[in-house]
């Protein structure tokens, strides 16, 4: 570009040299032709070929003025230097006019709301203004237009997407996003009707309809996330390394030992919203608030029964209508349905110690497994 600038230069230098040798020794047409072509060519922007006057015509608008802002240069009618602008810069030229002009009504709008609305750009009037010596007695009292300005628009757009519920203005919104209501939201899930919080909820979701890569080499059981496999899999393992300090009683997790130890210190952090009901865990308290509950989602189709969990109604058609018996008496071999049933055949037929209430301490249970065990090798033996 520098290059071809200095070419052009020169060009003209040599113009004007010849000029002035001509006005002794005679007009010279062949240098006058060639400087017109030259002007009519050359882009004022640029220097590349162009053909758009700057100054206009019967078919383009003046543009000097523009092109004295937006390029920053000294431009005369008079001058010695090209007059037109190549198609490429006229546009460009074109935008900047368009952008200064958008970015004055915009900031027209931002200074005056109340006229904005009404102001014509094009023409510079603003139809809002009332001449008192030109209009009549009886129009001097009509009220303009009224309008709604942007934040009195915005006020009516908050919207809680989690609680979908509208609100007039922000601080509303924000009253309520801090409220118990919003952050206590629980969803409930179509597919297998479980409860969550919002956020667990759209977790949950997610895990509906994939893969279960992960498969319990003792059951068979699947499962998606490979957390879940792994405590599970612990279920089917005889070790219990977390015991407590103050009675025999051993677990699995960390959890379940912080669990028991509240059966010593007495602690039930959990109470019931509907009566004074305290429990030790979170579970039992969910399944303490079913019985305040008038409708139960699982019904059976064959018995008409209604159950509250999933988990019941299954248990319901395993036992009632399968006949299935899990829960075996390690005193005489009779085969139960229901836990509950083969604990109360202990107490009235062999005289069982009554237990404490809820399910029995896994500890126990593999104690009892052991020493059916042995009984039954030691029978073998005989």
């Amino acid at each position: 570009m520098a290059l071809l600038l200095l070419k052009m230069l020169h060009c003209k230098q040599i113009c004007k040299n010849r000029a002035k040798s001509s006005e002794n020794e005679g007009p010279s047409y062949e240098s006058a032709d060639d400087e017109v072509k030259e002007e009519e060519t050359n882009c004022r922007v640029c220097l590349k070929e162009g053909n758009i006057p700057i100054y206009g015509n019967e078919v383009v608008d003046d543009i000097s003025e523009a092109l004295k802002t937006f390029g920053g240069i000294e431009l005369e009618i008079d001058d010695a230097y090209t007059k037109y602008l190549c198609q490429h810069c006229y546009t460009q030229l074109q935008n900047a006019i368009s952008f200064r002009k958008t970015a004055q009504e915009t900031d027209h709008i931002l200074k005056n709301p109340e006229t904005s609305m009404s102001y014509d750009f094009e023409n510079d009037v603003d139809v809002n203004y009332i001449d008192n010596n030109d209009q009549p007695e009886s129009d001097m009292d009509v009220p303009l237009i009224e309008y709604k300005t942007k934040k009195e628009k915005k006020e009516r757009q908050w919207r809680c997407k989690r609680c979908n519920i509208d609100f007039k203005g922000f601080e509303d919104y924000q009253e309520h996003r801090l409220s118990d209501e919003h952050e206590n939201l629980r969803r409930t899930c179509p597919i297998c009707n479980k409860s969550f919080t919002y956020s667990s909820f759209r977790n949950h979701m997610k895990l509906h309809g994939r893969e279960k890569p992960y498969m319990c080499d003792f059951c068979g059981k699947k499962f998606i996330m490979q957390g879940q496999f792994t405590r599970h899999r612990a279920t089917h393992i005889d070790h219990l390394p977390f015991q407590c300090t103050l009675c025999p009683y051993r677990g699995r997790f960390n959890e379940c030992l912080k669990m028991h130890m509240r059966t010593h210190t007495g602690e039930k952090p959990y109470q019931c919203s509907e009566c004074p009901a305290r429990f030790v865990n979170k579970s039992n308290l969910t399944r303490h608030a079913l019985i305040h509950r008038e409708e139960r989602d699982f019904k059976c189709d064959t018995c008409d029964r209604g159950f509250y969990t999933k988990r019941e109604f299954d248990l319901h058609l395993k036992v009632d209508h399968t006949g299935v018996k899990d829960h075996i008496c390690n005193m005489c071999g009779k085969a139960f349905g229901y836990r509950r049933q083969l604990l109360k055949h202990q107490l009235k037929v062999h005289k069982r110690e009554k237990m404490r209430g809820g399910r029995i301490p896994v500890y126990l249970t593999l104690e009892s497994e052991k020493r059916r065990r042995e009984l039954a090798e030691s029978q073998s033996l005989i």
